[in-house]
């Protein structure tokens, strides 16, 4: 899967990044390392009409100010192996962009996944993905339990996420706002 994210601002990245090698150590999460770039999405598929998503970034983000996003908490998606995450707080300005590159970002892809839509978007930082299970889910929470995750994040850019089969990889990152 390839996908269309804003990477973390540098008072952020490094953190988020300590964080994933904390929950390594202590409770043997490192199924996060599958996405090495702490970041949010905007929009996922199997596939994109590369030179088709270039211009389409290339374009968007030069129109678009930088901004900011704030977050607050813990996040889990349930399920079988639960997805333990920092929720993005979706506000009215987020929404609008979120909006306004999904169509642009579909138009140019294959199987879009419709976690990403417009209506369904959850936006987040994961924290721990594909290895927790049930039952080790109250280590990590005990991990991070009693910290702030209030935080104010500076968004300067779009990035392609992408995976060439070898692993993933930051394809091309776009400044906002130049």
């Amino acid at each position: 899967m390839h996908g269309v994210v804003s990477l973390l601002d540098a008072a952020h990245y490094q953190p988020v990044e300590s964080l994933w090698a904390e929950l390594a150590a202590a409770c043997g999460q490192r199924g996060v390392y599958v996405t090495p770039f702490p970041h949010f999405s905007y929009h996922v598929a199997a596939d994109y009409d590369l030179p088709a998503l270039d211009a389409v970034l290339h374009d968007f983000a030069r129109a678009q100010a930088p901004f900011r996003v704030t977050t607050t908490g813990l996040g889990i998606f349930t399920g079988a192996a639960p997805v333990v995450y920092v929720p993005v707080v979706r506000d009215p300005a987020l929404t609008a962009f979120h909006q306004a590159l999904w169509p642009r970002l579909e138009a140019v892809a294959t199987g879009g996944s419709g976690y990403y839509a417009p209506g369904a978007w959850m936006p987040h930082i994961t924290l721990v993905f594909g290895d927790a299970t049930p039952a080790r889910l109250p280590d990590v929470l005990r991990l991070l339990g009693g910290r702030s995750f209030n935080w104010d994040i500076a968004v300067d850019n779009l990035a392609l996420v992408y995976d060439s089969g070898a692993g993933q990889a930051v394809h091309a990152r776009y400044a906002l706002g130049r």
